[in-house]
Order: C-alpha cells, then sequence, then structure tokens
C-alpha cells in the first residue's frame, strides 16, 4: 500500500474549515436584522464558493488516485469506482434530507461522468475543465463549478503535481503570486457585478478560482516548513475523515439550531461562534481518534461497501484498524 499524501489531507481540512461557515448560515438562518458586516463581508469575498471549489479540486485528485491504485493491484478500477459513488449518492440522498444543496450527490452524479475522462491526456483534461468553467460561470456558478474543479485536480493527479512537491515548488510559487496579483482584480469585478445585476453566486464564481488556488499554493508552500505541518495536525487529522466531518459538521449544526432554537432570529456572529466550537471540537475528536484507527469511521464503512468485503489491511481488532 502506497503512503498516503499528507498534503492532500491538510487541504481537505482546510476546505472543511471554510464549508461549516457556508452551511451553517443555509441550515439556520441568521435573523435578517441581526446580520454582521465584517462576517458578511469575509463570507461573501474569502468563503462563498472557494472552499467547496477546494473540495472538488481534491475529488479530482481523489478520483485519480483510487483509479491508479486499483490498476496497479490488478483489480477492476471503474467497477470499483462505480461502487463507491453509489454508496455515495446514498449518503448524499439522505444528507440531503437534513441539508438541502448539499455537496456530496452532485459529487456521486458528476463522478459517473468524470469515470471516462482518467484515459485521456491531462493537457486535454485542462483545456476542457478551462472551458467549462468559463461556462459554468455564465450559467451562475454554483454546481456548474463542480465537474470543471474534478477535471482540474484530475490533471493534477495526472501531473502528479502533489506527489513531488520538492520538486515543484518554484511552480507552486509562481501560481500563488500570479494568483495573488489577480485578485484585486477579480475582487472587484465580483464586488461591481453582485451590487449591479444581484447575481451573487454568478459574481463569486468569477474570483473563486483565483482565491482558491491561491488558498491551495499558500497552503501547501507554508507546509514545506517542519514547524507548520507540527502545528497544523489537528487540520490533518481533520481531513483525514473529510466524510465524517462533513456528516458530522451537518448533525452539530441541527443539533445546536434544534436544542436552542436559533432558526431565523440568531445573530450571524453567533452563527460564525458556533461554527468555530464545532470546528475545535472537530480537530479535537479527529486527533484523538486516529490514536487508536488508521481511518475514519463512514470512510470505513465506504469502503467496506465499495470492496464488498473487509480488506486485510483494515482487519478491526480490539482497539485498533490495521
Amino acid at each position: 500500500m502506497k503512503q498516503r499524501i499528507d498534503t492532500l489531507d491538510f487541504l481537505r481540512g482546510f476546505a472543511l474549515l471554510g464549508i461549516i461557515f457556508a452551511n451553517i448560515t443555509v441550515i439556520i438562518l441568521p435573523s435578517s436584522i441581526h446580520t454582521n458586516l465584517f462576517w458578511g463581508k469575509i463570507l461573501e469575498y474569502a468563503i462563498s464558493e472557494r472552499f467547496f471549489m477546494i473540495f472538488s479540486f481534491l475529488f479530482g485528485i481523489g478520483f485519480y488516485i483510487f483509479i491508479t491504485r486499483a490498476v496497479n493491484r490488478g483489480d477492476r478500477s471503474t467497477t470499483l469506482f462505480i461502487r463507491r459513488l453509489l454508496v455515495l449518492l446514498i449518503f448524499g440522498l439522505i444528507h440531503q434530507y437534513f441539508q438541502p444543496g448539499e455537496a456530496l450527490l452532485p459529487y456521486a452524479i458528476f463522478g459517473f461522468i468524470l469515470i471516462p475522462f482518467y484515459k485521456l491526456k491531462p493537457t486535454i483534461n485542462f483545456i476542457t475543465a478551462v472551458i467549462l468553467m468559463v461556462l459554468g460561470i455564465f450559467l451562475g456558478g454554483g454546481y456548474f463549478m463542480i465537474f470543471p474543479m474534478f477535471l482540474v485536480g484530475l490533471c493534477m493527479g495526472q501531473w502528479r503535481v502533489f506527489e513531488n512537491i520538492a520538486s515543484r515548488q518554484k511552480g507552486f510559487r509562481w501560481v500563488q503570486i500570479v494568483s495573488l496579483c489577480l485578485l484585486p482584480a477579480v475582487i472587484y469585478i465580483q464586488y461591481f457585478l453582485s451590487e449591479q445585476s444581484g447575481k451573487v453566486e454568478q459574481a463569486a464564481a468569477i474570483s473563486a478560482p483565483f482565491v482558491s488556488t491561491f488558498f491551495v499554493t499558500t497552503l501547501t508552500l507554508l507546509l514545506r516548513h517542519n514547524i507548520i505541518q507540527r502545528l497544523l495536525t489537528p487540520l490533518k487529522y481533520l481531513g483525514r475523515m473529510a466524510l465524517t466531518n462533513y456528516l458530522v459538521q451537518t448533525a452539530l449544526i441541527i443539533l445546536a439550531g434544534n436544542l436552542f432554537h436559533l432558526k431565523g432570529h440568531v445573530h450571524q456572529t453567533t452563527l460564525m461562534n458556533i461554527a468555530i466550537g464545532i470546528l475545535i471540537i472537530q480537530m479535537i475528536y479527529s486527533t484523538i481518534w486516529f490514536q487508536y484507527f488508521k481511518i475514519g469511521p463512514m470512510e470505513f464503512i465506504w469502503r467496506i461497501a465499495t470492496y464488498g468485503k473487509l480488506p486485510g489491511r483494515y482487519k478491526l481488532n480490539a482497539n485498533h484498524l490495521e
């Protein structure tokens, strides 16, 4: 078994940091008269669309890794991935009931479309991704940006960008600098369009790829320093069980909303504080979990359902998954 790419786990954890702030305002609607200007702008210009795009990008990389490793083992890679998507589809259908607009259901649907692109050259996939991304922006962003980001992630997997970051550090730096330089322009375009047309999601989709690229490249470069990696270790564990934590976030948000009767009259700042509290709880229990187990609980169920059996290296004993 090849080792996990830790950087991808850090990035998954980072994506979850932003996703909860976007989701909590959808699940528990804040009072229209209790909004906060600071948090409103943070959500609009730093969070909206950005972190779901990162999550989608990572799904594309995960697809490449899954198929490639299955092929190398001699397994029926496409069959296994289809089973994996069917299980994700079931998770999504259940989750959709509690959180309309969630990501797992469209991920599963678009995942089926992604399968034939594995055999195409990365350059073709990248050009296709750019074309579809532009089209997705014109169509209003949102779900239309998922598949282009799948393709971008697939390209990065095909080019093995995250498998040897040290040799590509200069490239990461250049992409980081270019995206940073473009941020003022694309943020202004977002501001102008959202103010003039009211098409907030479409405006956010224009700047989101550049903001997301800056976030990904910056975190990836920061993780080159051992001290940063150690400080952010809870983030890695958060991302290592991303499916579990994504679902648990919804459960904890709903629990908090029902327990304290928050829907419709809570201050936006209170919601943001609740999100921060949930993230702290998740980083604590995720860190503790991986002291005893090798895989998250929902990931474990997903793996069993994909393979139709308990893979040997994950057999359960008294205390560990090995």
